[in-house]
Order: structure tokens, then sequence, then C-alpha cells
């Protein structure tokens, strides 16, 4: 049974190639975390943990102004000439972020008089290439050819792959080589694919193409900010309270937490598509919900206490260096990914009723709190103090959607409604509580229509991290 009534049937294998390549995507960064945190010394992966975060913060801007948009306007044609000059945008942004952190990462050393900028000038040249290969794997997403974009991905772990191993036998294991590995990785992939799908970006059309999609951009960049920006303010705040050392232990605890949290993303792609299908049933609805979250809750709590007790047994073998500072981290970490299972369901619930206004409101307070809490607790108890913060912010959060998902009545199935307002050229995108123009896409027609397009879009939602919770 197709999760989302679609009028090709193709959707469960869409969907497998999709979760295959987001699983190959998330591998190439568990992989290389896990390598820089067996081969590195503490102050060298405390250097790759920031680069990594740097990273991570880049991508999921790009994300929110550039790959999401992409998914919402092309998922069903979209203008013919729509993805190259979304690439473009997406190069753009990366030659920007580019430029921004070469200059940071100078002022920096000048300012600590330290030469530890290699990482950072080596991804600062990786960028564009890599969030080229990041539009372009969301392009291939909403085009229905998923399978090109998992290519991409496991050329992407291949490659890396091989550079590790080359590594490893001449001995040159750095934290400015495992990053030139891992990043040069991820260009050739995404510059291969893009050679071999015939897919060029068009940088002089990234200004026309944003202003284009402003109201789109403008509010997923809102819902970043409220949602996983929160993250990346404690991420650097507790590098600079309490020091780069515990932002590298704070990473390793997360490294090791990786393949619960791809089974939590799994969870809640899973989750929005259904809830959409059983909106129309108050019952239906609160059953789907619950039993969601509950699962996924209980998925990290399970998997969390596991991870606390066999870490010990296999710790001193894999990670002779790092797994006690990691291990104390595991019970707030376990919390955190539980708190995000918790409120997945009601998420879903209330994605699937169209009030995304309250999502982003209830996310910006999330945020603020877990800044506010994250932060004071790392100034006394470091990374353990941080997790503990955003555990806790994450859990009132899952209270108060609950609260807001019990009391909302479902009134019918959502679809894509025309606007009866002053611009009879917009319409809604209920899973995101946006509006889009109808003059770069085709009007859809139907609520079936609706539903099949909501599907990518709710997957890339998820494809864009949780709060920071994995990368």
């Amino acid at each position: 049974m197709s999760l989302v009534p679609g009028p090709s049937g193709r959707l469960p294998r869409v969907a497998a190639w999709t979760f295959g390549g987001q699983a190959l995507s998330s591998a190439s960064n568990f992989v290389v975390t896990l390598w820089a945190l067996a081969t590195l010394p503490g102050r060298q992966f405390a250097l790759f943990s920031l680069c990594i975060t740097t990273f991570l913060l880049v991508t999921q801007l790009s994300r929110a102004l550039v790959s999401t948009p992409v998914l919402v306007l092309y998922a069903d044609g979209g203008e013919p000439g729509g993805p190259p000059a979304a690439l473009g945008a997406g190069v753009a942004f990366g030659a920007a972020a580019s430029l921004a952190l070469a200059v940071a990462a100078a002022v920096a050393a000048a300012v600590a008089g330290t030469g530890a900028i290699g990482p950072f000038l080596v991804l600062a040249a990786a960028l564009p290439a890599l969030q080229y290969q990041d539009v372009l794997r969301h392009v291939c997403i909403a085009r229905h050819r998923p399978q090109a974009a998992a290519a991409s991905d496991a050329a992407w772990l291949v490659l890396q792959l091989a550079g590790f191993a080359a590594l490893h036998a001449t001995g040159a294991a750095t934290a400015t080589t495992i990053v030139a590995v891992w990043a040069g990785a991820g260009a050739a992939a995404g510059l291969g694919a893009g050679a071999v799908l015939g897919l060029a970006p068009h940088v002089r059309r990234a200004v026309r193409w944003w202003r284009a999609n402003y109201v789109l951009c403008r509010r997923l960049a809102c819902e970043f900010a409220a949602n996983a920006g929160s993250y990346y303010v404690i991420a650097y705040g507790l590098a600079v309270i309490a020091g780069a050392a515990q932002l590298g232990h704070l990473r390793a605890a997360q490294a090791l937490f990786g393949p619960v949290s791809v089974l939590l993303l799994g969870g809640t792609v899973l989750g929005v598509p259904e809830s959409v299908r059983a909106a129309g049933d108050g019952a239906s609805l609160r059953r789907l919900t619950v039993r969601l979250s509950t699962g996924l809750a209980g998925i990290a709590l399970l998997s969390g206490a596991a991870l606390f007790v066999l870490l010990p047994i296999a710790g001193p073998r894999l990670l002779p260096g790092a797994w006690q500072t990691a291990r104390p981290l595991i019970p707030a970490l376990t919390l955190f990914g539980a708190g995000i299972g918790a409120s997945a369901g009601a998420l879903s619930g209330l994605r699937a009723l169209a009030d995304g206004r309250w999502i982003v409101v209830a996310q910006g307070v999330r945020g603020t709190l877990a800044v506010a809490l994250g932060l004071a607790a790392a100034a006394r108890f470091g990374a353990g103090g941080a997790l503990a913060g955003l555990a806790l912010a994450e859990w009132l959060f899952a209270a108060a959607a609950w609260s807001r998902l019990l009391e909302r009545r479902p009134a019918g199935r959502p679809a894509t409604a025309r606007s009866a307002g002053s611009r009879p050229d917009l319409e809604r995108v209920p899973a995101l509580g946006v509006w889009r123009s109808t003059s770069c896409v085709p009007q859809l027609r139907t609520p079936s229509d609706a539903r099949h397009e909501s599907a990518p879009v709710v997957l890339h939602r998820t494809l864009t991290g949780t709060g920071g919770l994995t990368g």
C-alpha cells in the first residue's frame, strides 16, 4: 500500500530510493565523524567538530532558501528553466558562505594567534560544489528520479572511504586532510552527477529565482531559524563558553547516536503523509499520532539505554580515545531524542491540519527557551548541561504540541486551496503553511493531487534535520 495516493502508483519505489539515498547521505557524515573520532587527538577533533558544525549550518540554511522550495515548486513539473536557476542559487549561496567562512577563519586565527585554519579553508573552497550537490539531489527527488540522488550519495561515500584508506596507509590523517578527503569526495560526486544528468547551474538567474519565490523562501528561513537555529547558537556558544573540546565531546556523542537519529527521521517521514490521509477522522488521526510518538520515543529510550550499557564493552576497542568522554552525554542525548520522537506525532497531526503558523511560533518559543536553558547550563556543566537544556525545551514543546493537537477538531481532509484574496496567482501548500506562485508551477486541481504533492515536501522537512540532532 502506498504511503500517499498518487496517479503513477510508483510511490513505494520512489520512497525506497529516497530513504536509501538519505541513508547514504547520512552515512557520509556519520563515517567521517567516526573516522575523525578514532584517529584524531582531542584538539584536532575539536577543530574538526567546529568545521563540520559550520558545514551543517550552511547546508541547512541552503536547504531552507533553495532545496525545500525546489521540492515544493518542481514536484509537479514546474517551470522548464527552473532547476538550473535553483542550482545556480545553491552555488551562489555556497560561494557567499565560502567567502564569509574564509574571512572569519582568517580573522579568528589572527585574533587567537593560531594557524589552525586549514580545515576551514578547505571547507570554504569546497562549499559551492557541496551546495550544488545538495540542491541537485533534491532536484532529482522532486522530479521522481531519487535513484540519481542515491547514486550521487553512494559515489560520495565510496570516494570518501577510498580516500580514508589512503590516509590510513600513509599515516597522513589530520583534521585538514580528513576534511579535504570528505569534502573533495562530495564535490566530485556532485559535479559528476551534474555532468551525467546534463544539469549545469545558471548562477546569473539566482537573484531572479529568489525574487520569484520570496514568500516561500522567507517562511522556510523563519522556520529554520525557529527550529534548527537554536542548536547552532548552542553549539557555537558551547565552544565559546566551555571550549571547543566540549563541542567535540558533543559531536562524538551525536555520532554514536547517529543510527538512532536516522530511525527517528524515517519514522517522521512516514507519519506526516499518513496523518494527511487520516485528517478527516479525528479518532484515526489520534490513534496514528499516538502510535507514532510512542514508537519513536520508545526507540530512542531503548536504543540510548543499550548504547550506554554497551559502550564500556565495545568503546575501549573501537574508540579508545573518545568513548569515556562521550558516554556521560548519552543519557541527556537520549532524552533529547525521545523528546523529538514524542513531539513527532503531534507535529505530523498539526501539519496535516494545516496549522503551520502555530508550529512556527511554537518552534520559535522552543528555540528561545532551548538557547536560554542550554547556554546557562553549559556554563556550569559543559556539553551535558547544553544537552539537558535542549532536552527540557524539547519535552515542553512536545507537551504544548500535544495539547494543541488534542484541542483541534479535524474539519475534513486538507487540500491545496486557491487564494480567494487579492492575489489570485497564489495557492496554499498546507503541509508547510505557505503560499506559492501559480505562475511558476501548474495549479493543483484535486485533493488527490494535493496529497501527492505533500509527500516530497514533507520528505524534505525530514531531510533537513531535527534541531541539529543529526548531520
